[in-house]
């Protein structure tokens, strides 16, 4: 049954609004999947008083602020998920939102393989954009879906067979952490994991690209837009510096994986 397997949601924050955090916890909770439990992991910028109205959120404080793209908090969260025992964590970065269903499309993506005597690693699903002050706005993410090398970090979903992958967020060196959700794809595709698609569009992403206010038909705001993030990812590390940093497990046959690709990085 559906209902016995336990989610973890895994969501970093830094110095995000306590009216976008709200948001982002009211979509976990909205969740109709039963068994879902929520981990809000403070990147050094904890806000106590918030949290204190939802006490069934999993409130991790770090110390100091990380300021790595959420990488350090999402790993951390999703370690301690993993030895909470929960079956599978989703990724939901704070300025995100899940539809309803979102989690309970992954549950069903994992049984549905289970039925047939198979193993899912991973569950991805698909995103809509949406521009700040602009959430009416569902519009398509063009280049993603099936097949696609690319996905990103709120659309990915991971089961305990994969777990030796959870907290390898943490590991991704700061140059890189602007394409972390790259990085972690090409770790999957390297570890051959067993993925499928949900092929619903359950994630809401909030853009702050220039493409996406082009896409809307609005000008670009002077500020705030996160295309300068992009510039220099992956400067000053050679490929073997990298896989030593990231290596988890060798593949049968596989040499290190090409994450040094420059991640493939579009914007």
């Amino acid at each position: 049954m559906s209902e016995l397997l336990r989610v973890a949601v895994v969501t970093p924050y830094y110095k995000e609004s306590p009216q976008t955090l709200r948001r982002c916890i009211e979509s976990v909770r909205g969740q109709t999947h039963p068994h879902v439990v929520h981990y809000l992991v403070a990147d050094g910028f904890p806000q106590r008083e918030l949290m204190a109205d939802w006490p069934q959120v999993r409130h991790i404080e770090l110390p100091h602020a990380h300021a790595n793209y959420g990488c350090t908090p999402r790993g951390i969260g999703a370690l301690c998920a993993l030895a909470d025992d929960v079956d599978i964590v989703s990724f939901l970065d704070a300025d995100n939102l899940f539809l309803p269903e979102h989690v309970a499309s992954v549950v069903q993506a994992v049984e549905q393989q289970r039925a047939r005597g198979a193993q899912l690693d991973a569950v991805f699903a698909s995103r809509h954009l949406f521009l700040p002050g602009h959430e009416h706005l569902r519009l398509e993410a063009s280049g993603e879906g099936v097949g696609s090398p690319f996905v990103d970090t709120s659309c990915i979903s991971l089961t305990r067979s994969a777990g030796f992958l959870w907290g390898v967020w943490c590991r991704i060196p700061r140059s890189l952490t602007p394409a972390c959700d790259r990085i972690m794809c090409s770790l999957m595709r390297h570890h051959q994991l067993k993925v499928m698609w949900t092929q619903q569009p359950t994630v809401l992403y909030e853009s702050n690209w220039r493409r996406t206010y082009l896409q809307a038909g609005l000008e670009p705001p002077e500020h705030g837009l996160h295309d300068h993030t992009l510039l220099n990812v992956g400067e000053g590390l050679t490929p073997e510096e990298l896989w030593g940093l990231l290596r988890v497990q060798q593949a049968p046959g596989n040499t290190a994986p090409a994450v040094a690709e420059r991640t493939g990085v579009r914007t």
